[in-house]
């Protein structure tokens, strides 16, 4: 029986190739891994501009139903704010304040950014919202 040298079958992958292959799949992984981080992040910062803005619809509506300020466990909305401050108005002349409170997580760094145009002293009466 007579063997050839060059010519062999190849069953399997090499060591160096498997090698090559596990770097390549961490370096894609924690690429996708660090995107879907800083995307969560992202989510929940509008998510919480988007509470706000409901939690400051609520105030105004109450407002307009009660001639009274909302009671700060009324609106789910406004229980669910974490990057913003709320200082709810005590009496009909009182303001209702918003403020950033860029502390409270991490994702809030970046709340003036995204979310703070909705910062300010808010007077309600009658239809309108004043600041």
């Amino acid at each position: 029986m007579h063997l050839n040298v060059h010519q062999y079958n190849r069953q399997a992958f090499t060591m160096i190739e498997l090698v090559f292959i596990i770097v390549i799949t961490a370096i894609l992984a924690s690429i996708a891994i660090s995107k879907m981080a800083g995307t969560r992040d992202d989510a929940k910062l509008s998510a919480d501009v988007s509470n706000m803005a409901i939690c400051l619809r609520d105030a105004n509506a109450y407002f307009l139903a009660k001639t009274e300020h909302l009671p700060a466990s009324d609106s789910e909305a406004c229980k669910a704010v974490i990057c913003y401050d709320i200082t709810y108005g005590t009496t009909h002349d009182s303001n209702f304040t918003i403020e950033l409170n860029t502390t409270a997580e991490d994702y809030c760094e970046d709340i003036d950014n995204v979310g703070g145009h909705l910062v300010g002293d808010y007077q309600f009466s009658g239809n309108t919202i004043e600041r």
